[in-house]
């Protein structure tokens, strides 16, 4: 047989490439449109997060490699499709869960000063639109969690690991401050439109 010229290569490897798109397309998607409109915030987080330490070197001029730790939830939040198909309804609250977990890290890594615990504020905001209607003692788990998750951050003796001067962390709230706020307005924005009725 024919050694496959360097187009033919680049051209058997293009459906492996589609096939990949799809895949990842696929896990995604969902016909539930409450559950796709979660999903879609996922994928804004999922983008933002690398660019995140990136954020916080800029801003505070504090280039720690420990900064990539604010990245070890990636998987976690990776895995949030995974848990919706596997419990259906409910595990779309994986999201504002692992977020609240994630909060509670990152405080350990930044300090308690750093305003990450601002970032409670979108995951209640999704746990409370993407909650099943009419579920009223899960969506009442699901608030003592974020609520312990934020007096954990700012009560117990822990981090941080990178210490900032105050300089430094009058910077990082404000950083934080409008992510926190930006991320709020467009979970608000997004989950807005879909009828109550569909919350099942």
């Amino acid at each position: 047989m024919a050694t496959p010229t360097p187009f033919d290569r680049k051209t058997l490897r293009l459906p492996t490439r589609v096939r990949g798109w799809k895949a990842l397309a696929g896990y995604f998607a969902s016909d539930d449109p409450l559950t796709g409109a979660t999903y879609r915030l996922l994928l804004v987080l999922l983008g933002n997060q690398p660019t995140y330490p990136l954020f916080v070197g800029w801003a505070t001029g504090e280039w720690s490699p420990w900064l990539v730790l604010t990245m070890l939830s990636t998987p976690f939040f990776c895995a949030v499709p995974w848990a919706s198909r596997r419990y259906p309804g409910i595990g779309r609250l994986a999201f504002p869960l692992v977020g609240a977990l994630n909060g509670i890290f990152c405080t350990v890594v930044l300090g308690r000063g750093s305003g990450v615990e601002l970032f409670l504020v979108p995951c209640l905001v999704i746990a409370a639109w993407t909650c099943p209607a009419g579920n009223r003692r899960l969506l009442a788990v699901c608030l003592t969690i974020l609520y312990a998750a934020f007096v954990a951050g700012r009560t117990l003796p822990w981090g941080p690991v990178i210490p900032f001067t105050p300089d430094q962390l009058e910077a990082l709230v404000s950083l934080n401050a409008y992510s926190a706020a930006s991320f709020s307005a467009l979970a608000t924005w997004n989950l807005w439109g879909v009828p109550n009725e569909r919350r099942a």
